[in-house]
């Protein structure tokens, strides 16, 4: 859209949302980490170089800065000229495992990438992406090296993030769109995300008329609350990031396929997001009774016939889930509840909603805000809501790119992004590829988890996934995740 000769688009209701993010002291950074075998195998830095100049053409919203950030109507406009390469690319050196473990390595970058954009002091006046080649110190030749792109979640999605990552090493581009900043269409114009009425009641009653009443008969109405409710130790906000990796080879990927099917669970992904949740339930089930855990998925949205653009913005809805978990539950009826949920439509239209929800915050520009991360009305829900009793609306957010391939020349790539208070208690990042499966989890520290807590429950869920390989007939939940 254009007002008064300034070309521009306003924030989506979920880029609004990581404005507010970084508003209130909280970025949300989003990671993509390619693995090659040498530096030698990387691409040059001349071809980097001219590939950011390249993209930036084709897709002028990485070149854009947003204006009115600490208004209600924040929006993108174009910069005066193309961000230089220089602004955007670094080659650097990495630390190398002192055991050798990739693993180690892995989860070092993804704890340090996300850092240089959350930490930037000029952020609203510089390039909002960045590109780092790192390679080994001292014997670069014969070690790992890496490519990675971190962007802020303002500017797009996970999505959008695999395919700018793509078109970052391709060999060309000469068959992607060359886009405006203004020309492609946005979620919120293109997909229904409006709540319903009797979407929004429930939710109107619990926040808003129940707290009215007196205690015995907000007890009457109360529903169990999901995993961790109450079961905090400190405020997500003081809190510092915790992340680990886990690596899924792809003998025992394509195994799992195969049981899957067997056992009518359509997608791995409902496969995985079972056996995270299962795996939560089997390191906290004594602290709740009953132990209800509440997942969510990004769902893509993103859809060329609707004008969507190619890899910048943000398109995505938020598929939730609740499962109630006991011991003697079956775990494939628990996987094939949560595949099939997330195909079916009327859940698909409530993930919808439930990003429409957004619009129904309470909002207004704050004059002179005592708390400089409070310059509207949503800074001061997010915050509030972060330090409330009950901090975490969900168990666990797991977000999944799918199946991708990797570049030539790579041996293996993986996605993340760091902890935030504003997430749920568990946030992963699940892509697969010719290598296998790479899971990156964050969370903060000492809040509802600590490292041991989500140690055991990472060990907890490689176990049950290979007690499935193996074909144990006894799935119910107390003998899958025993530990023998």
């Amino acid at each position: 859209m254009s007002d008064q000769g300034i070309e521009k688009t306003y924030c989506t209701l979920h880029e609004r949302y990581s404005v507010a993010r970084r508003n209130s002291g909280f970025p949300a950074i989003i990671v993509a980490v390619i693995v090659y075998p040498t530096a030698s195998a990387l691409p040059s830095s001349s071809s980097l170089k001219e590939r950011i100049v390249q993209l930036q053409e084709h897709f002028p919203l990485l070149c854009s800065r947003v204006e009115d950030h600490r208004k209600t109507k924040p929006y993108f406009t174009p910069n005066a000229s193309p961000w230089s390469p220089e602004d955007i690319l670094s080659t650097t050196v990495y630390t190398p495992s002192s055991t050798g473990s990739k693993e180690e390595e892995y989860e070092t970058l993804m704890n340090q990438e996300p850092r240089i954009l959350v930490e930037k002091e000029d952020f609203w006046f510089g390039p909002a992406w960045q590109i780092r080649a790192l390679s080994h110190p001292s014997h670069p030749d014969s070690s790992r090296a890496y490519l990675t792109l971190a962007v802020d979640h303002i500017y797009l999605d996970g999505r959008g993030l695999l395919s700018l990552l793509n078109a970052l090493v391709a060999d060309d581009i000469i068959n992607l769109p060359f886009e405006k900043i203004s020309t492609p269409t946005r979620l919120d114009d293109t997909v229904d995300i409006k709540p319903s009425l009797s979407f929004m009641l429930p939710i109107v009653i619990k926040k808003l008329l129940l707290p009215k009443f007196p205690v015995f008969i907000q007890n009457y109405f109360e529903q169990p609350p999901a995993w961790p409710s109450k079961l905090i130790r400190v405020s997500p906000t003081n809190c510092e990031p915790g992340l680990s990796i886990h690596l899924l080879p792809s003998t025992d990927v394509n195994a799992l396929k195969t049981i899957s099917k067997k056992h009518g669970v359509r997608t791995l992904h409902g496969l995985f997001k079972a056996a995270w949740m299962v795996s939560i339930w089997s390191v906290y089930r004594h602290t709740l009774v009953p132990f209800i855990a509440r997942a969510s998925t990004p769902r893509s949205e993103r859809d060329p016939e609707l004008g969507h653009a190619y890899c910048t913005g943000n398109y995505v809805s938020s598929h939730r889930v609740e499962i109630s978990l006991s011991t003697k539950d079956d775990f494939w009826v628990i996987a094939k509840k949560i595949a099939d949920e997330l195909l079916d439509p009327k859940a698909i239209a409530q993930g919808r909603m439930n990003m429409g929800m957004l619009a129904y915050i309470p909002d207004g520009e704050n004059e002179s805000p005592v708390d400089v991360h409070r310059p509207t009305g949503w800074e001061s829900f997010f915050l509030d809501e972060a330090n409330s009793p009950e901090p975490f609306g969900e168990s666990i957010s797991v977000s999944n790119l799918g199946v991708t391939k990797l570049p030539e020349g790579a041996e293996d790539l993986f996605w993340g992004q760091e902890s935030s208070p504003y997430a749920p208690p568990f946030s992963t990042s699940l892509i697969g590829h010719e290598a296998g499966m790479r899971m990156v989890t964050s969370w903060r520290e000492g809040s509802a988890v600590i490292k041991d807590e989500a140690q055991k429950i990472e060990k907890t869920f490689g176990r049950v996934l290979q007690k499935l390989i193996a074909g144990q007939v006894d799935t119910a939940l107390e003998k899958l995740t025993l530990d023998k």
